[in-house]
């Protein structure tokens, strides 16, 4: 069983969101029928994802059940207490009364928690409603007075020889993936943490203290590196989806007390002391904290003429960081001639690929290496290297398909490695590995060397985590001015 599945929905993000800080603080409960209601309800969440519809409530199982009910039964009534309060807010009356004697009824027979859970689960849905639909947090350095273009620039150099540990969708505080980051910490002892966004399931304000802030120190007491890492991180569309207060005190509160490590905004610049490298973190998030249209998102306006000011005025090479791909094989991005690129993004940058080393995304939850030098279109520059790394903490399920090619524009590097399936099987499915990557960057060249790491869920967890073993792929990033 994996208790998180996140969806590409807000009100349905927001829900998930609600129920777990209401689990949070229902001290009644024990861990295990925490986890069997979080799981139902994302089994809700999937529902309304996929339009299959739910498994019915099953009747009680007599002595021995769990007090909570069955996972269907929490799915059948998170839908009754879901669909209970969008209709209250459509002021439907008569279809409130109904979802409501509906909710009770399942409450009565099944035992699918209490009114009162469900209750509360509302309050904070209503909460983290409001506070979605207020306009988004986000730090313009054209509103600042006076302008800085150089607002957003990290004051911290990374030294010449240096080391970045990069990680993709991480924020799901999961067992798998505090394990990752507790043994690449140990292993690899970085300076500096990326983190192309995601904290599941909203990332409300509570869900980033939990997800990020809490699991880092407690893994920074537990391996007691000799100085601890610099935290930087471009937000999700999950980061967006409560209007992104929960991001932004991430990032106020994460590196107080790492001197000149301050990141001021949702865009950030981070360079090398020798002036070679700089690593160009970009807000996707923004433009896509309400995926209604799925399309895929923009820059703001201004923060384009930012990451343009910084390609210019730099005579070394660029790293570009995002959430949100370019290119993907497997999802559409737009309704165009394209449905594998992301115009926006494309026109934006593509007359900087002769500086650009790589580009880094996450989004999709999967480890891929697109072609070397990929043309998309002709007379433009091509992409050097176009890589995805969003599969940290969640990951696809065999069944998925992660690797299907929808899009055979976005071409795959030939004998691309591929991430290997779990060996710790998870109920019924069956998870691919977690990856993340590591950068060894030294003035002539940055090596990137992409890791492996086993993902579990509740059913079959390791003893103790498993080590980091040999890395699935390495390659040379090489200057490109």
């Amino acid at each position: 069983m994996r208790v998180q599945q996140p969806v590409r929905d807000r009100n349905m993000s927001l829900w998930q969101s609600a129920v777990r800080q209401t689990l949070v603080n229902r001290i009644d409960l024990p861990d295990s029928d925490k986890k069997q209601a979080e799981y139902g309800v994302s089994l809700h969440a999937q529902s309304e994802q996929t339009g299959k519809p739910l498994v019915e409530a099953a009747p009680p199982q007599g002595a021995g059940q769990s007090p909570i009910g069955s996972s269907s039964n929490i799915a059948q009534a998170s839908k009754a207490a879901f669909d209970a309060l969008q209709a209250h807010q459509n002021n439907d009356t008569a279809a409130h009364g109904t979802l409501f004697s509906t909710l009770q009824d399942l409450v009565t027979k099944y035992s699918s928690w209490d009114i009162a859970g469900w209750v509360q689960c509302g309050w904070y849905y209503t909460k983290y409603y409001v506070l979605a639909h207020l306009p988004p947090t986000y730090n313009d350095w054209q509103a600042h007075a006076p302008a800085d273009i150089n607002f957003g620039v990290i004051d911290y150099r990374l030294p010449q020889n240096s080391r970045i540990l990069m990680i993709g969708d991480w924020g799901t505080h999961m067992p798998d993936n505090a394990a990752l980051l507790r043994q690449a910490l140990k292993k690899f002892n970085p300076d500096v943490i990326i983190h192309l966004g995601d904290v599941y399931y909203s990332g409300t304000v509570e869900e980033c203290t939990a997800n990020v802030l809490d699991v880092l120190d407690n893994i920074i007491a537990d391996v007691k590196p000799q100085k601890r890492p610099a935290f930087f991180a471009v937000p999700g569309n999950h980061d967006y989806y409560s209007g992104g207060a929960g991001f932004y005190r991430t990032i106020g509160k994460i590196n107080s007390g790492v001197a000149g490590c301050t990141q001021q905004a949702s865009y950030f610049c981070l360079r090398t002391e020798d002036s070679k490298w700089q690593f160009l973190g970009m807000d996707t998030g923004y433009g896509d904290r309400n995926p209604v249209e799925q399309q895929a998102p923009s820059l703001q306006v201004h923060e384009g003429a930012w990451h343009r000011d910084k390609l210019d005025t730099f005579a070394g090479t660029t790293i570009l960081l995002s959430h949100h791909q370019l290119i993907s094989a497997k999802e559409k991005l737009n309704d165009g001639q394209r449905p594998y690129l992301n115009e926006n993004l494309y026109v934006t940058f593509k007359q900087y690929f002769d500086r650009i080393a790589a580009w880094y995304w996450g989004h999709e939850h999967n480890f891929i290496l697109f072609e070397n030098d990929l043309k998309i279109q002709n007379g433009d520059l091509p992409l050097k290297k176009g890589r995805l790394v969003g599969c940290s903490a969640y990951e696809e399920t065999q069944d998925d398909d992660p690797y299907a090619i929808n899009n055979p524009a976005a071409r795959f590097m030939k004998k691309m490695p591929h991430l290997g399936l779990s060996q710790y099987k998870s109920g019924l499915h069956t998870f691919y590995n977690h990856a993340f990557a590591i950068f060894d960057i030294a003035p002539d060249k940055i090596t990137a060397s992409y890791y492996e790491y086993p993902s579990w869920g509740q059913a079959n967890a390791p003893a103790a985590d498993p080590p980091i073993d040999k890395y699935i792929y390495q390659e040379q990033l090489s200057p490109m001015r």
